[in-house]
């Protein structure tokens, strides 16, 4: 079975298996996340662009213009809010 970018198997002896470190996707990565913003990676004005309130973003130019739906950019924006405030140390 597929899960996670990777296989999962039902091996003897795993009575569970936490996903909860699999499931967090640390902020600098979670634009990987949203492929429809790979064609404007490295076109905003600031390097570590974050793509939430800087100026010369041109992942927000795409958006304005139409190019990415604001549905996918609104779930980019509320799950990079809560990434952000994740601290390596909380993760199990």
């Amino acid at each position: 079975m597929e899960a996670y970018g990777g296989l999962l198997a039902d091996t003897p002896g795993f009575a569970s298996l936490d996903t909860s470190r699999a499931l967090h996707i640390p902020k600098e990565e979670l634009q990987h996340a949203f492929p429809e913003f790979q064609p404007y990676f490295g076109q905003c004005k600031f390097t570590g662009c974050a793509h939430v309130a800087e100026k010369g973003c041109a992942v927000k130019a795409a958006l304005e213009e139409g190019k990415i739906q604001p549905t996918r950019y609104e779930s980019y924006v509320a799950l990079y809010e809560e990434a952000k405030d994740v601290k390596k140390w909380e993760l199990p």
